[in-house]
């Protein structure tokens, strides 16, 4: 009797402690509303993105051809070269009808300076950088049911690492284009 009352205690005792860490660790998952504001994220590293890991995997025979748009994006964007980038990137503008269907027209004057502002910026990355690794590939699903497929590439120099994230999207069978650029997924 004596042994079942330690035992009833000792069960109480453990239930106790494990529910007081439960409770302890809810209070750890409290955001922080105060967000770092910078002026130029180029050349600022990105945090740790803690759900990365639970980002399904995209097909591994993407990596050569995301590998080769990349390396084409960064020379058409040190060539200038407007008419070649533009053909790398979907539409987003406000023609409906192409937006996110279709890829930029240097002939339009706005389309051109997108077009020409994403180049300056691609350039400023690749040239800032020492070397450049394309790290990954995962895939997202997007709210239209398509599957994007994003390829992360780390740009590194003296300054650190900067890294990014191209979206990328077929708009025919097998023909990738950059939809999307970020630093951070969350």
């Amino acid at each position: 009797m004596m042994k079942k009352g330690i035992g009833l205690l000792s069960a109480a005792m453990i239930i106790l402690i494990v529910s007081a860490g439960f409770s302890s660790c809810k209070s750890c998952k409290k955001g922080n509303d105060t967000k770092e504001v910078t002026a130029d994220s180029t050349a600022t590293a990105t945090p740790h993105v803690a759900s990365a890991i639970n980002l399904p995997h995209a097909d591994s025979s993407l990596a050569p051809i995301l590998a080769k748009i990349m390396d084409d994006v960064f020379d058409a964007s040190q060539k200038k070269d407007y008419a070649r980038l533009a053909s790398y990137l979907i539409y987003r503008g406000p023609d409906m009808k192409r937006f996110g269907y279709s890829v930029f027209n240097t002939k339009n004057a706005y389309e051109k300076a997108v077009v020409k502002i994403t180049a300056e910026v691609f350039n400023k990355w690749n040239s800032n950088s020492e070397t450049k690794d394309y790290a990954r590939i995962f895939s997202l699903q997007q709210p239209d049911g398509r599957t994007m497929d994003v390829l992360e590439v780390i740009f590194v120099s003296k300054n650190g690492v900067d890294r990014r994230f191209f979206g990328f999207l077929p708009l025919t069978k097998d023909d990738y284009k950059i939809v999307d650029v970020t630093s951070n997924l969350q």
